[in-house]
């Protein structure tokens, strides 16, 4: 064999390898327990700013959002669920024609595959389906290790006509993962190189182990002016990743015990909250539109979720439009109560944590 035919096996193997862990990732997400705080949510501890006399009427309470520069119906965003196999091409058609019905962002998984196996770019290639709203491509910050840089990047984006582009952090969860990618070494270096040279907004993002305020800082002093802090308190991939290895009981599994490694999203939001230039996405154990609304309050301009939205887009895009239009409810629901008419109103309450949580 060729050094050439020899290079292109290894792609594909490594492809196939991709590919499979995507699926192993949903399977086990739909049939285990993946969420550290599963029943609880770390949001419970506060309090909406009820007031008795809104003042308001509630036909006319309003979520419209400013997202980097479009007009959004909530301020939500699917997150990063799949891409790369069978169904991730159903899982993100599915929340395309739903997001763009319901006039909200969303994020495809992550899609370094597409750089080993061409192939599997239909698996993301949906904008077609969601032409009124911002489509998010998605890229782990560790792959600038790995032979990406923004070249590579910009390959991806234009490849399914994204129009931005979430960088994840996600080194606890590659250090679970069997075959993970743990070389982190150098890449605050790497970003500020290669992010002048992207052609689409960019969000920096966690995976749910959380990002401190000197990270954000060190972000904003690159020019990146959003990050979804996504901390610990929902899915915790780490554990997911886990879940993949051998091990014969969960002590032996690294991934059981890095599960709750992190700072959950609440506090991520206090310390980072009032970075210069910066705003901030509330992501991580986010359980409905109340949770939602009281991110608002702590310091975020957005909230994010995906675990809540997984079953619903494997069935249908109606399905996926019936969790969202939930949310909405809830969350309109939630300023109401609080005397709020519009998002930027719920921004100015502060809560209160419960005396007895």
């Amino acid at each position: 064999m060729s050094a050439a035919a020899a290079l292109a096996a290894r792609a594909e193997d490594d492809g196939k390898l991709i590919q499979q862990r995507k699926k192993d990732h949903i399977d086990i997400c739909l049939h285990k327990r993946v969420e550290p705080h599963f029943g609880q949510s770390i949001f419970d501890k506060y309090e909406l700013p009820y007031t008795s006399m809104p003042e308001i009427d509630y036909k006319t309470v309003s979520l419209k959002s400013k997202f980097f520069h479009w007009v959004v119906d909530a301020p939500l965003i699917i997150s990063s669920m799949t891409g790369g196999e069978a169904h991730g091409r159903t899982i993100n058609e599915n929340l395309a024609k739903a997001c763009n019905a319901e006039g909200i962002p969303f994020g495809l998984g992550s899609m370094r595959i597409i750089n080993r196996y061409p192939e599997a770019t239909h698996t993301f290639n949906v904008k077609e389906f969601c032409p009124d709203v911002p489509m998010f491509a998605n890229i782990g910050l560790v792959q600038l290790n790995y032979g990406f840089g923004a070249r590579e990047i910009n390959n991806l984006i234009r490849a399914v006509r994204a129009d931005g582009l979430f960088i994840h952090l996600n080194h606890t969860q590659e250090i679970c993962q069997p075959e993970g990618d743990t070389n982190f070494a150098g890449l605050y270096a790497k970003l500020e190189t290669v992010l002048p040279h992207i052609r689409v907004p960019v969000v920096i993002k966690g995976v749910g182990h959380g990002i401190e305020r000197d990270a954000v800082e060190r972000f904003a002093a690159m020019g990146v002016r959003w990050v979804d802090v996504s901390g610990t308190g929902g899915t915790s991939w780490a554990w997911i990743e886990g879940r993949r290895g051998k091990y014969d009981n969960e002590e032996q599994n690294l991934g059981y015990l890095m599960r709750d490694v992190g700072i959950p999203t609440d506090e991520c939001l206090a310390e980072a909250r009032g970075v210069p230039g910066v705003q901030l996405i509330a992501g991580g154990g986010l359980r409905n539109g109340i949770d939602c609304a009281k991110t608002l309050s702590l310091g975020a301009e957005m909230a994010t979720a995906a675990m809540p939205f997984l079953k619903a887009s494997l069935e249908s895009a109606e399905a996926v439009r019936e969790v969202i239009r939930r949310w909405k409810s809830e969350m309109r629901a939630a300023l109401f109560a609080s005397g709020c008419g519009n998002v930027e109103s719920m921004r100015r309450k502060s809560l209160r944590r419960k005396s007895h949580l």
